[in-house]
């Protein structure tokens, strides 16, 4: 009985570090295309606004 309850809370810590892991790794890819898309606007003649001064 005791085995079974350390060997339940053995897996559940290591699908909830799997978990965190990717929950992390996949902001950073999110940031990533934000941030591509994000300097695309600024520096895209497509949206640049009448009157913008030129950088």
């Amino acid at each position: 009985m005791i085995i079974d309850k350390t060997i339940l809370m053995g897996l559940g810590i290591v699908v909830g570090i799997y978990l965190l892991y990717k929950l992390l790794f996949n902001r950073s890819k999110i940031d990533n295309d934000y941030q591509r898309i994000y300097n695309k606007v600024l520096t895209s003649e497509e949206y640049k606004v009448k009157g913008q001064y030129n950088k």
